[in-house]
């Protein structure tokens, strides 16, 4: 079979050597991906690291729809009281501040008119933001330390009116976990923001 397809205008040699010619030819990568790249012109030559700014900045988009929906978990499982259901707003304003991030991720500082205007609503969205995230975090160390669900010997107990102790202890955690990355995700880039 191989000398049926072989017997066509090129001989299997002429063959090999195209093949050879046109791997030696191929296309070099501009971001090489071994450690063949000049470490100076990654670490010094850019002044802002765009890319780890946007991953950060996914990061909160991801961890602000997470609380969103702990924080519906727990306004469900807490009988539609607001207190670990803080989370969604908290959430809400997260991805709001992060998507406005993500238009001025460039340095605060040294962008004229309009975009500063925008870097500058960003900073009081992340304001509000941090504030709901630590009064999320002040609300689940809360539910943690005395859960709905925990027998104090006051009276008589609905078992039905009660949420779950446990369930409400885990949506404390998680939630606490995603406020805590969301803040220091918002710290490692306002640190970068400032330093350009």
């Amino acid at each position: 079979m191989k000398r049926k397809l072989c017997r066509t205008s090129f001989n299997c040699e002429d063959m090999e050597e195209l093949n050879v010619g046109a791997l030696s030819r191929r296309k070099e990568s501009a971001a090489p991906l071994t450690g063949e790249r000049d470490s100076t012109i990654f670490r010094h030559g850019f002044g802002y690291p765009l890319a780890l700014v946007l991953r950060l900045r996914v990061l909160q988009i991801v961890c602000g729809i997470s609380a969103m929906v702990m924080g519906s978990v727990a306004f469900i499982e807490e009988r539609q009281k607001f207190n670990m259901g803080l989370g969604i707003p908290a959430g809400a304003i997260t991805v709001l501040a992060a998507a406005i991030s993500i238009h001025t991720s460039r340095g605060w500082t040294s962008m004229p008119g309009m975009a500063a205007n925008k870097a500058s609503a960003a900073t009081i969205i992340w304001a509000a933001a941090a504030c709901m995230l630590v009064a999320l975090v002040v609300q689940c160390c809360r539910t943690i330390l005395d859960p709905p669900g925990v027998d104090h010997g006051d009276g008589p107990i609905e078992e039905e009116t009660l949420p779950s102790s446990r369930d409400l202890v885990i949506i404390a955690c998680v939630q606490i976990a995603l406020a805590v990355t969301t803040l220091l995700s918002a710290a490692i880039c306002a640190r970068i923001d400032s330093g350009t």
